[in-house]
């Protein structure tokens, strides 16, 4: 190879000081007085109050201006040129009183940069009947209105570490859904870095021929080659007396066809549906579903042949869903890193549902 091999430099990171301006706009030639504390909050008196709030949507409105957040004074502080209300000791003040309260000002920070109005949940309480649980604020995007628009989603915020709750995530999913809103993630990291996600419901469904859609004959002669099958190493081989109907199970070889485990299983089922647990639900939705392996899941998932399409989909039954927000990092980075979806689907009840977890910052 001739030439000089292309260097890389590192990312600056963020350090965010306590003091300085992370705006490029020039402070006041009058400098701002700092937030006095205000029952549970910082208030800043109008007229710099009124423009905080209606031009950015900071604060909370009082009689006699608006009542910040932590967070919001840090933002207000790097970005609006206001003063602490004592500099580091402030700031050590309130890490003592509240252990999470990191995490806020750095999603404060991330969410906001691109111009985007975040407002704390305890700010809208006038405005929305409820919130659900763990959603921390409603962001707005920079075309929208924030004080005539409903907003664009709502945010959670988690550390990489934090332990995941699958039934308690679905369940924050479809209220914030509910309540027309875009259920998204801000994950923070030990660098206090940020990953942004968007989780969402999907239905995967392919074009291939279901057991369900055969005659009984086809169905009966299916079962009796299943019933003669060879149990090889893992699976079963069987031979089939004619052009075998079903694409979608099992595997071409060696002049006749290899069935996983869970293929045989289901094509053996007596009542001749299977749809009783996972794998029979997604074949029966039309899906080819192959083995995962060298993504990290159970499954990848073809809507199409797969000579016709790539696998749009990676599934992982929730038996074997990561435990935590690290652990969903590198399953949805591997995935997107190959144009792929990664969906946490579960079966309860004759019902199945799927998850989509998509990184979009």
């Amino acid at each position: 190879m001739s030439g000089r091999e292309r260097t890389y430099r590192p990312r600056a990171r963020t350090t965010r000081p306590l003091g300085e301006p992370r705006s490029a706009n020039a402070p006041p030639s009058q400098p701002l007085s700092p937030p006095e504390k205000r029952g549970g909050g910082w208030l800043i008196p109008d007229p710099l109050a009124q423009r905080l709030h209606q031009k950015s949507g900071l604060g909370k409105r009082t009689k006699d201006g608006i009542l910040l957040t932590a967070e919001e004074v840090l933002f207000c502080h790097w970005y609006r040129h206001v003063p602490l209300p004592s500099d580091d000791e402030w700031f050590r003040s309130q890490l003592h009183q509240d252990g999470t309260l990191l995490r806020r000002i750095i999603a404060m920070d991330v969410l906001r940069n691109g111009g985007e109005r975040v407002v704390p949940v305890d700010h809208l309480n006038e405005r929305f009947e409820s919130f659900p649980k763990f959603t921390w604020a409603v962001r707005w995007e920079r075309h929208e209105s924030w004080m005539s628009h409903t907003g664009f989603s709502q945010v959670r915020l988690q550390r990489t570490h934090d332990p995941l709750d699958w039934d308690e995530l679905d369940a924050w999913v479809d209220s914030v859904n509910s309540l027309g809103h875009v259920a998204e993630l801000c994950v923070i990291d030990d660098e206090f870095d940020t990953t942004v996600y968007h989780l969402s419901r999907c239905h995967p469904n392919g074009s291939h021929v279901r057991f369900s859609d055969l005659d009984e004959e086809q169905k009966e002669t299916i079962r009796a080659s299943c019933n003669a099958a060879q149990s090889i190493d893992d699976g079963f081989f069987l031979n089939y007396p004619s052009d075998w109907p079903l694409p979608a199970i099992g595997i071409p070889h060696f002049s006749g066809r290899y069935l996983r485990n869970e293929e045989h299983t289901f094509l053996n089922d007596d009542d001749g549906e299977g749809a009783k647990n996972l794998y029979g639900a997604l074949i029966e939705q039309g899906l080819l579903l192959r083995p995962g392996f060298k993504y990290g899941c159970r499954w990848r998932a073809y809507e199409d042949s797969i000579e016709a399409a790539h696998a749009p989909w990676l599934i992982q039954p929730l038996a074997e869903a990561p435990a935590n927000w690290e652990e969903v990092c590198l399953a949805v980075r591997l995935a997107e890193g190959v144009n792929k979806r990664w969906v946490c689907a579960r079966f309860t009840k004759g019902a199945s549902s799927f998850l989509n977890i998509k990184r979009v910052g």
